[in-house]
């Protein structure tokens, strides 16, 4: 039975890698339409209904405690989704996103070690260095200068970092679907209030709805659904390195769907990106000397 779970879970997570995958595709087909605020506030808003009747039973649990810690991981998913969504804007490519975006991995140790005080591992240093290596293969271009988009996705992938550090801190003794609804909320929230400033669309296509309720069932509710089972019932080292396969997918749907082209630099630069994701995750030294 054990096995069995395991097994699942490992599907799931590779479900939410593939699903979060093509996110970035459908995400780019719906900047072509709407802003980016109005995309971060429909896509959280129609999964936070979603995962609000799914925990309604739960509801009598929210305290302070869990209002405090959505609102710092809620906070830090909508900034860094809304840099995520401004940088497709400017023209960022899906395949590109995925990978700059992925580059998160290899910096929460170095987060961690500026806000707990643990040093990272030597493969989290040489993570980094390869990892600088494949961002500047996929993104400088000939006169060694970087796109505003593309700059706008590393700090994107900051935030997603800060994100995992808020949930580490946050997430303890709480249930995490939850914490998952609430966090989902919050978005909404930051949204609706991002809005202010850039406005309603005068009119929404069947397209750009089709592209939102795929964001908002698939990308959100179900994939985050998945992800804590899948976290539940497998080991964390195999379940990061699992969910790191998301910007894989992100380049193989954007090829399919969207019709990116990949250069031969960027394919190296997507390739060294990987293995540094991979190297960061790895386990080299015993346990003690884990970032938690």
């Amino acid at each position: 039975m054990n096995g069995n779970k395991k097994l699942w879970a490992n599907l799931a997570l590779l479900a939410t890698a593939a699903i979060w995958g093509s996110g970035f595709v459908f995400q780019k087909f719906a900047t072509e339409e709407l802003g980016s605020w109005f995309i971060v506030a429909s896509r959280f808003t129609i999964a936070g209904i979603i995962t609000g009747l799914m925990t309604r039973k739960k509801w009598h649990l929210i305290d302070k405690d869990y209002i405090i810690g959505a609102l710092w991981i809620g906070g830090t998913v909508a900034i860094g989704t809304w840099l995520q969504v401004a940088a497709m804007v400017l023209g960022t490519s899906p395949g590109k996103s995925a990978f700059l975006t992925a580059a998160y991995c290899v910096m929460v140790p170095f987060l961690a070690w500026i806000v707990m005080k643990e040093r990272p591992r030597k493969n989290h240093l040489a993570a980094a260095v390869i990892c600088l290596i494949g961002i500047g293969l996929i993104s400088l271009n000939g006169s060694g200068g970087m796109t505003l988009g593309d700059g706008m996705t590393l700090l994107c992938s900051v935030m997603f970092g800060i994100n995992l550090i808020c949930i580490s801190k946050y997430s303890r003794g709480r249930d995490p679907m939850l914490l998952t609804m609430l966090q989902i909320v919050v978005c909404a929230a930051f949204g609706w209030v991002g809005l202010i400033f850039e406005g309603m669309p005068e009119t929404i296509s069947m397209n750009a709805a089709g592209n939102i309720l795929y964001l908002a069932v698939f990308s959100t509710a179900a994939a985050l659904s998945f992800q804590t089972f899948g976290l539940k019932h497998t080991n964390p080292t195999v379940a990061t390195i699992v969910l790191s396969l998301e910007s894989v997918f992100g380049v193989l749907f954007s090829v399919l769907l969207y019709g990116e082209t990949i250069t031969l630099r960027m394919g190296i630069g997507f390739a060294v990106v990987f293995a540094a994701v991979i190297l960061s995750e790895l386990e080299l030294t015993p346990k003690k000397d884990r970032i938690s």
